[in-house]
């Protein structure tokens, strides 16, 4: 699927080079092209590279696209466009052909339909997964000993997302898409916090404290195409900056041991809402009276332990330096308010990394790992940097990494690198590790990054014992683009590194690659395997 933008000039969506001769020509790619929604008339609409929407549908197809999405609007044009010399039947022949190629691979033409379900959809396996995935992909920033806590303690459970089903999933799961056609569904797809947290603790006094949105509408102009639209109306915001609720939750905080306050964003679709496709946020805070909801609890003296969902990261000001725990859970979907409150209760073990960085301040943005040594924007303010860099992640137990060793400081070109490392749980619990192997090319004919991660494991170690990683990292992952649009691998230096985060580096060594630049084949080894002894 082409995006929306152009390139130096040139929409996706009419680029020949990119969707013929880089993607099917130089990339192997034989599957079917279809348009971005509404992306082939914007040609016309927006872009202004073509007179009407019969020259955008020929733009399109004779650059390489083969299906618009999601109607005819332009395709229906396609004879005027060919009356008028702009399309040919040669082209439609070509598209035809490889849509009636990947019809008959599918077998369309002798099973046209798909066999009912005879089992239910969601069943015990569904949810099995669904809570694997949930738990391992919580990421655990900090913690100074609360966490885990007793099933006795009295927890003050606060916040917005708190006993919010929504809360706990993403943009494009089906309950929030509904708001987008504003459609009600109260079905119930998932149990809240508050749920699993009165299951599992003896003592919950719960209090919302505020809300985030004071209702989810869909009437905010940001579709392609629509700026003018937006620059031209007045909206109020439906974030809501209503505090009466705190006399509540000062109550619930007198009355409990420890605080955990739920916060984060809630997902929805082109403004319904604070977070996902065409809600971008211009800000780290929490969206309306989040913080001080936080601080209200930080201002108790209780220990705080702050629970984040949410598809994004955020600044949580003096929660940063003076709550207990911090805990992120994104977007855990269906089981993923049990995932956490296992987490909490020492059940599950934290074990996600971080997968962004999360900036100190939103001005560093876009602050990533993998930056160029200037690029990336030095000499850098003070309070730029992050505190929770890539890969970063905490466990309730320790690890401690030696015996790192390189097979062989001189590879050829068609050759693996082999690397190895022993990982020991110095702690008293079980846990799982994740060992992160980045790469750094120390000369090169373009700028490159500072580091880039190549390959990790993830290995499951009881208290004391100790396991050793292999990675086998094949060279062609060294590659990088060139002036003549070229994967190659230069021969020469490069240094390989072994971490906890992407700047939590516990070894370092550098190999050389032999030969000369090597052009990669089509088909290219890209995968760095990892095994464990």
């Amino acid at each position: 699927m082409p995006a929306y933008h152009d390139i130096d000039g040139e929409p996706c969506h009419s680029s020949e080079y990119l969707l013929t001769e880089v993607l099917r020509n130089r990339w192997g790619f034989n599957g079917l092209l279809v348009a971005d929604y509404g992306g082939v008339d914007l040609l016309y609409s927006h872009h202004g590279i073509a007179t009407d929407s019969a020259g955008a549908a020929a733009l399109s197809f004779n650059a390489g696209l083969d299906i618009e999405l999601p109607d005819d609007a332009c395709s229906a044009k396609l004879e005027l466009a060919l009356s008028r010399g702009e399309f040919s039947i040669n082209k439609l022949d070509e598209i035809v052909a490889r849509v009636l190629t990947v019809k008959f691979e599918l077998g369309l033409f002798e099973n046209p339909y798909c066999e009912l379900p005879q089992q239910p959809l969601h069943n015990e396996d569904s949810e099995r997964l669904a809570y694997q995935v949930a738990a391992e992909s919580l990421v655990l920033l900090k913690n100074d000993g609360l966490l885990p806590l007793s099933q006795q303690t009295s927890v003050a459970l606060l916040g917005a997302t708190a006993d919010d089903q929504l809360a706990l999933l993403g943009g494009y799961s089906f309950p929030v898409h509904l708001i987008l056609s504003s459609d009600e569904c109260n079905t119930r797809v998932a149990a809240t916090l508050r749920e699993t947290f009165e299951q599992a603790f003896h003592t919950v006094c719960y209090a919302k404290g505020c809300d985030i949105l004071t209702e989810r509408h869909a009437n905010a102009p940001v579709f392609p195409g629509d700026v003018d639209l937006a620059l031209a109306q007045s909206l109020d915001s439906p974030i809501s900056m209503d505090m009466s609720g705190f006399d509540e939750a000062n109550g619930a905080i007198q009355d409990s041991d420890v605080v955990v306050v739920c916060v984060g964003d809630l997902a929805g679709l082109f403004q319904t809402g604070t977070v996902g496709e065409g809600s971008d946020a211009d800000s780290l805070d929490l969206p309306g009276v989040q913080q001080a909801l936080i601080d209200l609890a930080l201002d108790s003296g209780k220990p705080v332990a702050v629970i984040v969902t949410g598809g994004r990261p955020y600044n949580l000001g003096r929660a940063e330096n003076e709550a207990a725990a911090i805990l992120y859970g994104w977007a855990p979907g269906q089981i993923g308010a049990q995932a956490i409150t296992d987490a909490v209760l020492g059940k599950v073990n934290p074990s996600g990394r971080l997968t962004v960085s999360i900036p100190k301040s939103v001005g560093a943005v876009p602050y990533y790992y993998n930056h160029k040594l200037k690029s990336g924007g030095t000499p850098i303010a003070y309070h730029f940097g992050s505190n929770y860099p890539f890969g970063y992640g905490l466990s309730y137990t320790s690890f401690e990494y030696d015996e790192f060793s390189i097979e062989a400081h001189n590879v050829e070109q068609e050759e693996s690198i082999e690397v190895t490392v022993r990982v020991r749980n110095s702690g008293s619990v079980a846990g799982q590790e994740v060992v992160q192997l980045y790469v750094r090319d120390l000369v090169s004919s373009l700028v490159r990054p500072i580091r880039e991660l190549k390959g990790f494991g993830k290995v499951f170690l009881e208290p004391g014992e100790q396991k050793t990683l292999r990675f086998s990292l094949p060279v062609e992952m060294l590659n990088f683009t060139n002036h003549l649009h070229q994967r190659v691998v230069e021969a020469g230096d490069f240094e390989i590194m072994v971490g906890k985060s992407s700047t939590d580096i516990v070894f370092r060594e550098s190999i050389t690659v032999m030969g000369k630049t090597r052009i990669l084949p089509q088909k290219w080894r890209m995968v760095c395997e990892t095994s464990i002894s």
